[in-house]
């Protein structure tokens, strides 16, 4: 998200204040409890009294009231410093502009100021404005000026999955209605249990964004229609970090760090450096703390083509590949017969494993042959491993007999290269009446996995 960053000398403010007194005599200003936020809505010649905007039906509309506004934004900011465990030390002012002018739903501009004394912020706003819409903006602009405080003349960098899964966590877990209507009543007794949920579209039809989609989204993942997906990973994955021991302290340090890095990511090694040593080290958590976070919700029956395309995310192995020392990594995939070929022993079990607990994932909710070949897999690598660990204690039986660790491997590669045979032939028949019967790759002799 991009914010405008002004610095401004001394005598331009004094120009630019004496400049904007007609046009703040003509609306009343509003201030928060704290003074940090301010709040007051332009007069709009051009609309007549009797043509003002009803408040919305719509409950995910709010049509924004300048007192109101200072009041729920005092409140979005409890909770927030709530869920950092944080106390209020606010620096830099908070000021929102209502237009009139602005069409509906348009996005709300931030102004990030530096100014010789601090930072201060300009949020416009329209009139109406979707909560959703709303909440983001306000976090981006609350966690910008916390991250601002420890900075200089360098505005930080704020990732979009910090404010999109702060946003999304605090609306499912503490806020049905962030915004109040005049007259409305406030209500904020709310009782929200995962495990009472069924898994939300997003996570059942589409399989995990990776980290690195996480840390920079492609257009499509923050379009209207990729943006619930990246929504509910980003809330999961700040709830995953937040769950561990110190994980509002590693939070706040992160914050605290990021006006002295270019790359968010810098900030959130150092200040995560207990857990992660590295960034491969974030995805192979986020991997499997995505499995074990949507464990709870009630499992549901995927469609094919779903059950298709999270079978291929979950075999295909990521790793990070720097073409230029002075240029961020790029993600690549790689698959599991590479992964057993060149890599490590103890790198490439902990990739088979995290593979295993995807398809533990996978097997009771794909469809049809795809959960019977997921199960097919998953026989593979669970078997493999335990070769592997035999072979590691018993020593050869003779001096012409291959050593079981060889056995194992060259056994793997081939069951793997079959299966991935079958995966292939199953897709090429998705729009064919001939359907393939699977196979299992142990031999010709094993009977065929009836599919129904």
């Amino acid at each position: 998200m991009k914010v405008a960053i002004l610095k401004l000398p001394l005598c331009v403010l004094f120009a630019a204040g004496l400049c904007c007194v007609p046009a703040q005599a003509q609306s009343i200003l509003f201030r928060s409890s704290s003074q940090q936020f301010t709040a007051r809505q332009l007069k709009n010649p051009n609309v007549a009294t009797s043509a003002r905007t009803k408040p919305s039906a719509n409950s995910k509309e709010s049509t924004l009231d300048p007192a109101l506004l200072v009041a729920e934004c005092e409140q979005l900011k409890g909770r927030l410093l709530a869920e950092l465990g944080q106390v209020d030390n606010w620096r830099g002012r908070i000021d929102l502009i209502i237009n009139p002018s602005l069409a509906e739903n348009s996005d709300p501009q931030l102004t990030a100021v530096s100014r010789p004394q601090g930072w201060t912020y300009e949020l416009v706003l329209p009139k109406r404005v979707k909560h959703e819409i709303l909440m983001r903006k306000l976090f981006q602009t609350m966690f910008l000026e916390m991250a601002n405080r420890h900075g200089g003349v360098q505005s930080a960098d704020v990732p979009l999955w910090l404010v999109e899964g702060m946003s999304a966590h605090l609306e499912a877990n503490s806020l049905v209605s962030f915004m109040l209507q005049p007259g409305q009543a406030v209500s904020r007794s709310v009782i929200w249990n995962r495990n009472s949920q069924t898994m939300p579209a997003e996570l059942r039809q589409h399989p995990a964004l990776s980290f690195q989609q996480l840390s920079w989204p492609d257009e499509s993942d923050v379009a209207p229609e990729g943006l619930p997906l990246y929504r509910s990973c980003a809330e999961l994955f700040l709830e995953g970090l937040l769950k561990f021991e110190d994980g509002k302290a590693c939070l706040r340090s992160m914050i605290d760090q990021l006006p002295g890095h270019w790359n968010w990511q810098t900030a959130f090694l150092l200040a995560f450096h207990g857990h992660f040593e590295q960034l491969l080290d974030v995805e192979k958590w986020w991997s499997v703390n995505y499995i074990d976070a949507v464990k709870g919700y009630r499992e549901q029956a995927w469609s094919a083509d779903d059950s298709r395309r999270s079978l291929q995310s979950t075999l295909d192995v990521p790793i990070e590949v720097h073409f230029e020392t002075n240029r961020m990594p790029v993600e690549a995939r790689v698959t599991l017969q590479e992964v057993i070929q060149k890599w490590q022993p103890k790198e490439a079990r902990d990739a088979i494993q995290r593979t295993i607990n995807g398809l533990k994932f996978l097997e009771p909710r794909a469809s049809g042959q795809w959960r019977a070949l997921s199960q097919l897999y998953l026989k593979t690598l669970v078997q493999y491993l335990k070769d592997s660990e035999t072979a590691k204690r018993q020593p050869p039986m003779g001096m012409h007999t291959p050593p079981l660790a060889k056995m194992a491997y060259d056994d793997v590669i081939r069951q793997l290269n079959s299966l991935d045979q079958q995966r292939e032939a199953l897709w090429t028949s998705v729009v064919s009446t001939n359907r393939p019967q699977l196979i299992s790759p142990t031999g010709p002799s094993q009977k065929p996995v009836a599919v129904h």
